[in-house]
């Protein structure tokens, strides 16, 4: 019977990031090169609603540009596995590209091929200075956050000592506690998730660098003996699926444990190296994601969800706020932040079993696949959300004059054509699923 995988995202924590904050609203007052729509230069920033546009500007046009990048990253990573694996041609659009990719990988699947390919969220971008920004929306709008905050917690961004847990998100932070992401450390633990290091395991689903010695069906890179595709081996390459032994790199199903380097899969048993979960574990070394731990006034440089000694930001709400005047500058935030954060270290597996040609051109593209996808969805939400406005949106702030009606018109369009963009990453990003 043929199996199906499905690529399975492991969701972390995204702390959007925003720099270069002003005073009115929060929001962004450069001109962005002259890139901006026009009526946009001709706004005066002391008027809130007029503000408000032009922060919406300024994000719009920095999420098209993102969002175009993004789009493009997906066109280069699928031509780059189609090429690899030998199927197509470099071609000129995402949408073909990654289109020819996933009917490579639902073609593989129909012929009992097995992939697995697993990407955990895991960006990192700057605490403080999204809640700097935010803060300064709710000041402006006199809106009381510990009263109007509801379906979240209220957290600052802290920089000091923290009375109670204390969420830290940065590329590799030392962790004693909940990681939310991938925990790197010298000794063994329990891996509920993808392990990549050593697993004592008698047994192992994944990819182990020094092959396997008993009942092993799956992908060979090296000397399989058994059968290849179907067909009666010894010691031979194989370029199908290989059952029985494999003298190698091996990926698949092994009744015996990994003697060596082991990846790409679940370790049942005790794992020394990196263990990625799809929640959180607990971790006693670096933690590639989030980190949450509590201690009394325990140190703390990320957002703390008690009393922040030292130097802390102004209370920012994790879920609704309410308090509509500080919508919109909020969301212009969010999306100013969004093309900021950083996923340039992603962690990411993947389990190719009987095609050995696909499963080179997957692994050796995975990273750069992984990036993208972590892109997508950090850019995605403040996509739609920018989107989603209209001219009435801004003009129900207060006055905004012929300037601000254009830019604000402008602007909606720039929005659209960023959510365009990132719609086509959405659909790329589901190529390697095999349905």
């Amino acid at each position: 019977m043929m199996r199906k995988k499905y690529l399975k995202y492991v969701p972390g924590v995204l702390f959007a990031a925003l720099t270069g904050v002003t005073a009115m609203n929060g929001c962004g007052t450069k001109d962005d090169g002259g890139n901006l729509p026009a009526g946009c230069g001709g706004l005066d920033v002391n008027v809130s609603a007029q503000a408000t546009v032009k922060g919406f500007a300024d994000a719009s046009t920095k999420l098209k540009v993102r969002a175009d990048e993004v789009k493009a990253k997906f066109l280069e990573v699928c031509n780059a596995i189609n090429v690899a694996a030998g199927d197509d041609a470099p071609k000129a659009t995402t949408e073909e590209a990654c289109g020819a990719l996933k009917t490579r990988i639902q073609t593989a699947a129909a012929a009992g091929v097995r992939v697995d390919a697993r990407v955990a969220f895991n960006c990192t971008a700057d605490v403080k200075a999204q809640a700097d920004c935010e803060g300064s929306c709710n000041a402006t709008a006199n809106c009381d956050v510990q009263a109007k905050c509801t379906g979240g917690e209220v957290v600052v961004a802290c920089q000091g000592m923290c009375s109670a847990q204390c969420d830290v998100t940065a590329p590799d932070v030392q962790c004693t506690g909940q990681c939310k992401g991938s925990c790197t450390g010298s000794a063994a633990v329990s891996c509920s998730g993808t392990c990549e290091g050593t697993c004592d395991a008698p047994s192992f689903d994944g990819t182990c660098e020094t092959g396997c010695t008993a009942s092993f069906v799956g992908t060979c890179d090296g000397m399989c003996t058994g059968k290849c595709a179907g067909a009666d081996t010894t010691g031979a390459a194989c370029e199908g699926k290989c059952e029985g032994t494999c003298m190698g790199k091996a990926t698949g199903t092994c009744a015996a444990r990994c003697m060596g380097t082991f990846k790409g899969g679940r370790c049942m048993g005790m794992c020394t190296g990196s263990c990625t979960a799809d929640a959180a574990i607990m971790c006693n070394g670096k933690c590639s994601g989030t980190c949450s731990y509590t201690a009394p006034m325990a140190a703390c440089s990320g957002d703390c969800r008690g009393t922040c000694t030292g130097t802390a930001s102004p209370p920012r709400c994790t879920g609704m706020l309410d308090c509509q005047a500080s919508v919109d500058c909020r969301s212009n935030c969010k999306a100013d932040a969004s093309v900021k954060v950083d996923c340039s270290k992603p962690s990411a597996t993947v389990v190719v079993v009987g095609d050995l040609k696909l499963h080179k051109a997957l692994e050796a593209n995975i990273g750069k696949w992984a990036e993208a996808v972590n892109l997508t969805i950090a850019l995605e939400g403040p996509a739609k959300e920018l989107a989603s406005k209209t001219v009435d949106t801004f003009s129900a702030l207060g006055e905004l004059g012929l300037s601000g009606a254009a830019c604000a018109a402008g602007s909606v369009q720039t929005a659209i054509q960023a959510q365009a963009s990132i719609s086509v990453s959405v659909s790329a990003s589901a190529s390697l699923t095999t349905n």
